[in-house]
């Protein structure tokens, strides 16, 4: 009675489960800001920032710099900027005109408390009014991955103990052309997706109208021809599952992807690394563009208005179609399809023609250039005791072979062995790859598809769902829900 105000007691419990607990009205309190709220504030209310503001900001990957001699992370694309191995700092594009910059030009930062040299990385996602720098880079020491890479932002702040806050990270600066100029190690494509499908946006009031058995996204029936001569090729792979231990139903491995949980954190591009050997090739590969990441976060800029600049981010990995234009072109028969629906690779089959890279929409198969199992080299990946870190189960590729996503084939067996062993069949949620795994959001999930009632099922049948480049009629294995935003259709546009 004293706190159920003469409600049931299932509206009373339902709303202290809703907020957390049991709370009394509180008198009102008469509260004055201290002295010391301007220092922590900063300049926040100030509008007329200068050219010359800096911000600076901890790196997604590196943090402070604790994470710099871990290769891993070194090679860990930013979310946003997409660039390795190095700092830079952030450039408008109207500020960048004006100074008659571009990407990658080396301009000298210099604040009252130090100064350093960054090169420039020019992006609509910054004020026209304001720098920005991450942190992470400039060690003078901390192992062979971390020395003598790129600057330390923080010897831009003041080292007065009396600073905190986001005072702390904002500082003014001249900035000073050097004319110098270096290559960016980053993985960016086209800053924007030009209407391609690849990554879908719906504003939120469109995807609440949305009904079930709704598919805004989906492409046009596939035509008669071609649905015959997939039948055939399909009826053809059935005969062949008779071979090997094939034989009887099959599961169809998928995998669904919600854009709308995805926050670019890249826990799936370095738990990938971990969990299939995935070699580090170091700055000028990747400049070259020749990183082994096979999984990779790209993001595209959305909002089509002035000033209303967004961005949005999609894990891209092979899709395992299930008509995959990868397999036909090669001479050697490495690229095949298991009965259960993977791309398989056999490596020691493999002569590197890259035919498959090339007729791969998806751009997802990666060439091994390097034997990074080498001892002694300045690169070698894994040494001792190093190699200790590599998984048993995944074969350490060499020189001279394709790689890609393999669903993390290794552990589809080991979960079909256990339940083999345990005279049952796989169970839903008994297979969970790394990218899966790691996702914080629990934005991937993975199963098959060939059982209605599995999670995976269930979600490439949502409204939101969509193919990337559906229309290529590839049939991939992997859907994805729409990325939903607040806003009207502006904001949802990526295509320029």
């Amino acid at each position: 009675v004293r706190y159920g105000h003469g409600r049931s007691f299932e509206d009373f419990w339902n709303d202290a489960l809703q907020h957390g607990g049991i709370y009394s009205e509180a008198p009102a309190q008469t509260v004055r800001l201290g002295p010391e709220i301007s220092r922590l504030m900063g300049g926040a209310a100030d509008t007329s920032l200068q050219l010359t503001t800096l911000i600076v900001f901890p790196s997604v990957a590196l943090h402070d710099g604790r994470g710099a001699n871990k290769p891993w992370l070194q090679e860990l694309p930013d979310p946003v900027s997409k660039i390795t191995w190095h700092g830079w700092v952030e450039v408008h594009p109207d500020t960048a005109a004006k100074w008659q910059l571009t990407n990658g030009d080396v301009v000298l930062l210099k604040s009252p408390h130090g100064a350093v040299r960054a090169p420039v990385w020019i992006t609509p996602g910054i004020r026209p009014d304001v720098l920005a720098v991450p942190t992470g880079q400039g060690h003078k020491a901390y192992g062979r991955y971390a020395k003598d890479r790129s600057f330390n932002a923080f010897e831009l702040l003041s080292p007065d103990p009396a600073d905190f806050g986001g005072r702390a990270f904002v500082v003014s600066v001249t900035v000073t052309k050097t004319g110098d100029h270096r290559s960016l190690a980053t993985i960016e494509g086209d800053a924007r997706e030009q209407g391609r499908g690849v990554i879908e946006v719906l504003p939120l009031d469109r995807a609440r109208s949305l009904k079930r058995g709704q598919h805004p996204f989906a492409e046009r029936e596939t035509p008669a021809y071609a649905d015959q001569a997939l039948q055939a090729w399909a009826e053809a792979q059935h005969q062949k599952a008779s071979l090997g231990n094939y034989a009887g139903e099959q599961p169809r491995w998928a995998m669904a992807i919600d854009l709308a949980k995805c926050t670019g954190c890249s826990a799936c591009v370095t738990a990938c690394y971990a969990e299939n050997n995935l070699a580090t090739v170091g700055e000028e590969l990747v400049t070259r563009r020749r990183q082994m990441s096979w999984l990779r976060i790209e993001r595209y800029y959305t909002g089509g208005g002035a000033g209303r600049v967004g961005a949005v981010v999609t894990p891209m990995l092979c899709q395992q179609c299930g008509n995959a234009p990868c397999e036909p072109v090669c001479p050697v028969y490495a690229s095949y399809h298991t009965p259960d629906g993977l791309n398989g690779q056999v490596y020691n089959r493999c002569v590197g023609t890259r035919y498959c890279a090339n007729n791969c929409p998806y751009k997802v198969r990666y060439f091994n250039w390097y034997n990074y199992a080498e001892h002694g080299g300045e690169w070698e990946s894994w040494p001792d005791p190093l190699n200790m870190l590599l998984n048993p189960d995944v074969t350490v590729r060499e020189k001279g072979v394709m790689e890609k996503c393999t669903f993390c084939v290794q552990r589809i067996r080991g979960a079909q062995n256990r339940a083999r062993l345990e005279d049952r069949k796989v169970e839903d949620g008994d297979i969970t790859p790394s990218c899966a795994q790691a996702c914080p959001s629990e934005a991937i999930v993975f199963g098959d598809l060939h059982d209605k009632t599995s999670r995976v099922a269930a979600l490439a049948q949502d409204p939101r769902g969509y193919h990337v480049l559906a229309g290529l009629n590839t049939l991939p294995a992997i859907t994805y829900l729409a990325k939903v935003v607040h806003g009207g259709a502006a904001d949802a546009r990526t295509d320029g």
